[in-house]
């Protein structure tokens, strides 16, 4: 009985493995029909797919008659959605053109940049705002400076009313250095030939006179040819010129006249003098002298003529009665003063 067993057994299992054989060759065909894989390709790729399965499992499955468990798995490759165009007889045969390289187009390799040390972020610094320059005043000349040490020296003495008189050597370097100037103007000129500073033979004036009046006079200085006029004219122009206007132009014409009778001078003006406190109190013309004055300086730069300041000699006890005329203490500091200022060493 029991070899009789075994044998049925053994049919029943060579008929299943028989189906299964045949299932799979089917399913194999049906595989082949809708994925349109070659034959041969597809087995392969099964038969390597049952070598990969686990045998005893498969076994085990096939005993119990369940062969919904085998899994066989066939995989697909999908071929690509598009097609690579093949190249025309055309494209094959047209020639590649290589660019031709010169001497010139060949470069040297460029040198490496040398390594450089990191450089450490500067720090802005705060906006401040723009500082606007302070104008400041220009140095002094050596001119400049000696006339303020000269005018400092003599305000002293000045306030102190201690002005001596010329000594025989200030007065022969005066008379030396004007030979050959001449000394033109009114009555304020005629003082320094009365109280001797000058030879009346180098005044030429005439009292009480305005601009006007002194053209007149011209004549008598350009008869000597000097090559210096000193012009000194007083207060008589405040109250003889009614507008500014006036003043100008008689001392302008003044001024052309003598350049035209004695080519090449050079001329001088003095500052007009203010009168005196007393004078200048009660007489309501004099108030023109500082406004004259200034025009006075302003018109003498304008035409080339030296202006020269002497406001700063006056005081009040060097005036004369008339509170016009200065005493000799005025004009020993004058002088000295024109000598500093037309001195060679100025």
């Amino acid at each position: 009985m029991n070899n009789h067993y075994k044998k049925l057994m053994r049919k029943a299992f060579h008929l299943i493995l028989g189906a299964i054989g045949f299932f799979l060759f089917v399913t194999l065909l049906y595989v082949i029909a809708v994925s349109g894989k070659k034959p041969v390709k597809a087995g392969v790729d099964i038969v390597k797919d049952i070598e990969s399965q686990n045998v005893p499992a498969l076994l085990q499955a096939i005993r119990q008659k369940d062969v919904t468990e085998i899994d066989v798995t066939v995989p697909t490759t999908e071929e690509p959605v598009y097609s690579v165009p093949e190249k025309t007889t055309e494209e094959a045969t047209m020639p590649v053109t290589v660019p031709e390289i010169t001497e010139g187009d060949v470069t040297e390799p460029a040198d490496e940049p040398a390594t450089q040390a990191p450089v450490e972020p500067t720090t802005e610094p705060p906006t401040q705002a723009p500082t606007v320059p302070i104008p400041t005043e220009p140095p002094l000349t050596v001119k400049q400076i000696k006339i303020m040490d000269f005018q400092e020296e003599w305000n002293e003495k000045l306030d102190l009313n201690d002005v001596r008189n010329l000594t025989n050597e200030e007065q022969q370097q005066i008379h030396a250095m004007f030979m050959n100037t001449i000394f033109f103007g009114d009555s304020m000129t005629q003082a320094i030939g009365d109280y001797g500073f000058i030879d009346m033979s180098q005044v030429i004036y005439k009292r009480s006179a305005s601009v006007d009046a002194l053209i007149e006079k011209i004549p008598e200085v350009a008869a000597v040819y000097p090559e210096r006029v000193v012009i000194f004219v007083g207060l008589n122009n405040c109250n003889y010129y009614k507008t500014p206007e006036d003043f100008v132009t008689a001392f302008t014409a003044l001024v052309q006249k003598l350049r035209e009778q004695i080519p090449g001078v050079t001329l001088y003006v003095s500052s007009l003098l203010p009168p005196s406190d007393v004078l200048g109190s009660t007489r309501a013309d004099l108030v023109r002298a500082p406004m004259y004055d200034a025009l006075l300086n302003h018109t003498a730069n304008m035409l080339g003529v030296n202006y020269i300041d002497s406001k700063w000699i006056v005081r009040q006890q060097n005036y004369l009665k008339d509170g016009i005329h200065m005493n000799r203490t005025f004009y020993r500091v004058w002088f000295r003063y024109l000598q500093l200022l037309m001195g060679p060493n100025l």
